[in-house]
C-alpha cells in the first residue's frame, strides 16, 4: 500500500529537521527515505512555494522555511504552560548548569515546546523533538499518570522501539517502573533513548488533576549520574509543582 501523500511530506519535514545546520540534497533525501527522487523534488518545489522549505542557490541544498516560524509562535503564544513554564525554565538551566525542557503530551508523545541549554554531544534538544512514552524520562512522567484504562489503550497503539539496549520493551517492566514513578512523582532514564544521555523527568498538571506534561533535565551519563539526577531531580520537583499550581489557577477559557 502506497504511503499517503501527507506521510511522504511529513517525513521529508523529520529529515529536513535532522538536516538542520548543513542541509540536504534531493538526492541523499530520496535514498534516505527511500523514495523516487521525481517524487521527493515535486513534494519539496510544492513545498517551497508556501516557505515551509528553503532551497540554497549555491549548492541546492534544501532547509526547513521559516513559514513554520508561525504556526510554531502561534502555539506558543495561546499556550499556557509554555508561558507559565518559562520562567522556570530559566532559573533551572542558571541554578543547575543542565538542559532543560518542558514538554507537552499529545495522546502518542511528548512534544518539547520549549527548552534551555543544550547537551555538549551530537545530541541536542529541540523545539518540536517528540519524546516516546515508554523511553524518555518526560514520556515516562507523563505515562505513569495517565488512567489506568487509558494507558492499556494506549499499549496497543504505541510501537515499543528498542532506541539502545537499555530500553524499556516489556510491558511488565515498564509498569513496574511506572508504579514507583507514581509514589515519588519522578522519573529516571538511564540511557534508554540515547546511548550516553541521562535524564530526570516530574509530570505537571492542569486545574483538573489531568496530567499535560511535563519538566524534564537532560545531560550525559558523566554530568548526570545517578547521584547528580537524585539531586537534581528534587529541584525539578519543585518547579514542577509550582508549575501545576499556576496552571490550577488559571481560567478557563470562555
Amino acid at each position: 500500500m502506497e504511503m499517503p501523500e501527507i506521510g511522504k511530506i511529513y517525513l521529508i519535514f523529520e529529515v529536513l529537521q535532522r538536516h538542520a545546520q548543513f542541509g540536504i540534497t534531493n538526492k541523499e533525501l530520496s535514498d534516505e527515505l527511500n523514495l523516487p527522487p521525481s517524487t521527493c523534488c515535486r513534494i519539496l518545489s510544492s513545498l517551497r512555494k508556501y516557505d515551509f522549505v528553503y532551497k540554497r542557490s549555491g549548492d541546492s541544498r534544501y532547509f526547513l522555511g521559516f513559514a513554520h516560524l508561525r504556526f510554531a509562535q502561534s502555539i506558543l503564544a495561546t499556550n499556557n504552560e509554555a508561558a507559565i513554564c518559562r520562567p522556570y525554565l530559566d532559573k533551572l538551566y542558571s541554578d543547575l548548569g543542565e538542559t532543560v525542557f518542558y514538554a507537552k503530551y499529545n495522546g502518542s508523545y511528548c512534544v518539547v515546546i520549549d527548552v534551555r541549554g543544550a547537551i555538549n554531544t551530537r545530541i541536542a534538544v529541540g523545539l518540536g523533538e517528540l519524546m516516546p512514552l515508554h523511553s524518555s524520562a518526560a514520556g515516562k512522567a507523563v505515562l505513569a499518570f495517565i488512567p489506568e484504562y487509558e494507558r492499556l489503550k494506549l499499549y496497543k497503539k504505541l510501537q515499543f522501539d528498542r532506541y539502545t539496549d537499555h530500553t524499556t520493551v516489556d510491558i511488565k517492566e515498564l509498569e513496574r517502573q511506572l508504579e514507583e514513578i507514581q509514589k515519588n512523582h519522578i522519573s529516571y532514564n538511564h540511557a534508554e533513548y540515547h546511548e550516553g544521555i541521562n535524564a530526570v523527568a516530574a509530570p505537571v498538571f492542569n486545574r483538573y488533576g489531568t496530567v499535560v506534561g511535563s519538566l524534564a533535565i537532560v545531560g550525559t551519563s558523566a554530568s548526570l549520574n545517578d547521584v547528580k539526577m537524585k539531586e537534581k531531580g528534587q529541584y525539578l520537583l519543585t518547579a514542577a509543582r509550582k508549575i501545576s499550581e499556576q496552571l490550577i489557577r488559571v481560567e478557563i477559557p470562555v
